[in-house]
């Protein structure tokens, strides 16, 4: 005859297999929860930078509208006239035109810069053995 099963000591294999199964549902758990609550915070961080990034744009924009009136040579000329600068605008002979240079300029520059770093890095060598042989 069976005995009853109420009677028997629960055996510790059992007991610890329910054990880490309650744990690791509840790890997963909370996992779950902490992921759930990190994605919040990041939709409104970015939210808020989104929204600081149009404020920024928006300021931008209207700076670079302040800019350009501020530069117009209406409003420049006006202003001369308004506190008596006794500016105008300077004569074609009076304006010294400069030019970038262009490739030709780098092609023909280039071999006396390489030239000039050749004799000083042989100048410095030449320093550099006389001061070890004097030690």
């Amino acid at each position: 005859m069976r005995r009853n099963r109420k009677r028997e000591p629960l055996r510790f294999g059992t007991v610890a297999r329910s054990v880490v199964t309650c744990v690791c549902v509840a790890v997963i758990g909370l996992a779950y929860v902490w992921q759930k609550n990190q994605i919040y915070k990041l939709g409104d961080e970015l939210k808020k930078r989104e929204a600081t990034l149009a404020a920024t744009e928006k300021r931008n924009t209207m700076l670079a509208a302040q800019l350009a009136q501020l530069k117009s040579p209406s409003l420049l000329e006006w202003r001369c006239r308004q506190y008596n600068l006794g500016l105008v605008t300077p004569r074609e002979t009076q304006m010294v035109r400069l030019y970038e240079p262009g490739v030709e300029w780098d092609t023909r520059l280039l071999p006396a810069v390489t030239q000039a770093q050749l004799q000083v890095q042989k100048q410095m060598r030449n320093q550099w053995t006389k001061a070890v042989a004097q030690r």
